[in-house]
């Protein structure tokens, strides 16, 4: 049986070439697992004032039921004194969106936390294309409906 040696320059670009590669593997959302966007909420809230009832009344209920729901997800219950209760949630990308819950019931804060949650962190753009495209069509897209009537497939048993 034969075996094949590379030489000993193209041994070291390849040994190179993987530890290349190696280092430039992070988890990515599709490939092997599900990178989550939302890492870390932090809850702020206020001890005394009247504003924060509804926040600490969410705290005592439902955030450990959240927190256990969401293992994947560091939860950080923070008092803020003499202000208002908000939530702030970081994301991967490293961006972060902050809530303030000043007028917010405690049945509504379960929908923010929710929403928080599964924001993906990035801005929210409005797209005037439906199609993106690195190379646009000149013809435009391609639809079945707009099709002249010689060309159009129809039943074959007629």
């Amino acid at each position: 049986m034969a075996t094949f040696r590379f030489p000993k320059v193209l041994n070291d670009v390849i040994l190179a070439h993987n530890d290349r590669f190696i280092q430039q593997i992070k988890p990515k959302n599709g490939v092997n697992s599900f990178v989550f966007p939302c890492r870390k909420i932090v809850f702020n809230y206020c001890e005394r004032s009247g504003s924060s009832k509804s926040m600490m009344e969410y705290l005592q209920k439902e955030a450990l039921d959240f927190a256990k729901e969401n293992p994947q997800i560091e939860v950080i219950v923070q008092p803020r004194p003499s202000k208002h209760p908000l939530i702030r949630a970081f994301y991967t990308n490293g961006k972060q969106k902050t809530k303030t819950l000043r007028k917010c019931s405690a049945a509504e804060i379960p929908e923010v936390v929710k929403s928080l949650r599964d924001h993906s962190g990035h801005k929210l753009l409005r797209w005037n294309k439906y199609v993106i495209s690195n190379t646009p069509s000149v013809r435009g897209i391609f639809s079945p409906f707009h099709v002249h009537e010689e060309y159009k497939i129809t039943d074959q048993k007629q």
